[in-house]
């Protein structure tokens, strides 16, 4: 019999694979509680990666409250198979390439003055990957990435 994380990552992988996008979905569970993780295998725009986001949100069933240090039950749906903790965020090895790229990239294009520019750079690659940064739009972050890499194989 399937535990009630495992239900949920199963209707999760079938709402990735229905959205198009590879994403490897895993459940745990352990004392006081689960939690079910997904890890995107590819780089998608940020607008289809905040739908995924609103969409799953209904298989959490609460959050955590740092300020009291509990776990408030804010969102349970007894129709839905929910997990205690759910994790959306790309695969690191996936995410690694398309920052790195983006940080040379950068590095052309403005000049940091600022105690620590590497950081400062990784931190916009960051925010344009979510689509939370306004010097470079995800589009251009990508049309910018292919010149970049046509660029760097001719060569």
């Amino acid at each position: 019999m399937k535990t009630e994380a495992a239900k949920c990552a199963a209707e999760i992988r079938k709402y990735m694979k229905a959205k198009g996008v590879k994403a490897s979905v895993t459940s745990k569970n352990y004392s006081m509680g689960c939690s079910v993780n997904v890890k995107i295998k590819e780089i998608i725009d940020p607008k289809l990666l905040d739908e995924i986001n609103d969409d799953l949100a209904i298989y959490q069933y609460g959050h955590f409250d740092g300020m009291q240090d509990l776990y408030e039950t804010t969102n349970y749906i007894p129709e839905v198979p929910q997990t205690k903790h759910l994790f959306i965020e790309y695969d690191y090895k996936v995410a690694d390439v398309f920052i790195e790229t983006l940080v040379e990239i950068l590095k052309d294009k403005i000049e940091m003055a600022d105690a620590n520019p590497e950081y400062q750079y990784k931190q916009m690659a960051r925010g344009i990957l979510y689509g939370r940064e306004q010097f470079m739009t995800f589009s251009e972050a990508c049309g910018a990435i292919i010149e970049y890499c046509n660029k760097n194989e001719a060569a």
